[in-house]
């Protein structure tokens, strides 16, 4: 990691300091495009974010329909892949969560409604809070529960109101985490969980990766947390300490990808144009690929802080 302080623009969310260090410059991998995005690593408590912002009018063009794979077609094979991510973190979900609580979920950033079907299937009832209209009716279609177009102040729920509501690759995309917590904190009922998904920018595959990391996704992730700043934020956020689970190497294949394609001189992109028919032939052995790694990582991840982290805590 470079010790060069850099000029900056933002405090940190976690510890309020100003002084970083530069940490990662990365273009969009995802759509592309000629700009590339600073990430400053905080000089206090080591928490990454993007420094400087882009405008509200910039991000935009950021986060366009194809941007994430919510529109796959049902019955794909990354339908299905989606499927059973989904299914899994409900799984541990529930599992982590008060028999005492309600079993009422609220998923912020509910994108196009899998988790909260995949809680439906466990029998919970819930709601979602989504800004994109199209995945909001996506998610409205696929749940039948009521899907809130906007940011999470629009919710007009009462406090206490949820037994679990989860924060699934979200809040490194908010441009105030400890802000967002303390609208959490409000609507979890007292014997409430909070789950968290987000990448471990502290972890072995950030730093072997660098800018080719897949999760680093800039400029749409605003915020790298490792499991100490995370714990923090969370801790001075009215919350208990965690419990973490790790992820190791399930991105890793991706990463390498942008690696090698990063060596051969290429753009590291998306491939937009691709050969769908055969996309999909292939499908079945993507799925089985991507099952036995989600299982092994899981095991793996007892003992190794990986590059996923998933976080249970309950309100202090």
């Amino acid at each position: 990691m470079s010790r060069r302080f850099v000029e900056t623009t933002l405090a940190c969310c976690v510890c309020g300091a100003r002084a970083a260090m530069f940490w990662r410059r990365a273009g969009d991998h995802l759509l592309g495009g000629p700009r590339c995005f600073q990430a400053v690593r905080c000089a206090r408590c080591g928490t990454v974010r993007l420094d400087p912002r882009p405008s509200a009018e910039e991000m935009a063009r950021h986060y366009l329909p194809t941007t994430y794979a919510r529109g796959a077609d049902a019955g794909s094979g990354m339908s299905e892949r989606l499927d059973a991510s989904n299914r899994d973190i409900a799984r541990r979900a529930t599992a982590a969560a008060s028999p005492e609580a309600p079993r009422r979920v609220l998923d912020i950033g509910c994108g196009d409604g899998r988790f909260l079907a995949a809680m439906a299937e466990l029998g919970w009832s819930g709601e979602g809070v989504e800004t994109d209209p199209v995945a909001a009716a996506i998610a409205r279609e696929r749940t039948g529960f009521p899907i809130h177009l906007g940011e999470l102040s629009t919710l007009h729920a009462a406090p206490g109101s949820f037994g679990l509501v989860s924060l699934i690759h979200v809040i490194e995309h908010v441009a105030d985490p400890r802000a967002l917590l303390g609208e959490v904190r409000s609507l979890l009922s007292r014997d409430g969980t909070l789950t968290i998904v987000v990448p471990n920018a502290g972890s072995l595959e950030a730093a072997l990766f660098r800018s080719c990391w897949y999760p680093l996704d800039l400029p749409r992730h605003y915020w790298g947390f490792n499991p100490h700043t995370l714990t923090r934020l969370l801790e001075t956020s009215g919350f208990a300490a965690p419990s973490i689970r790790h992820f190791p190497f399930v991105n890793s294949l991706q990463s390498l990808r942008y690696a090698a394609r990063a060596l051969g001189g290429k753009p590291i992109g998306e491939e937009r144009d691709v050969d769908r028919e055969a996309a999909e032939s292939a499908g079945s052995a993507k799925s089985r690929l991507f099952h036995w790694v989600n299982s092994v990582s899981e095991r793996f991840g007892r003992v190794f802080p990986g590059e996923a982290m998933e976080l249970a805590v309950r309100v202090r």
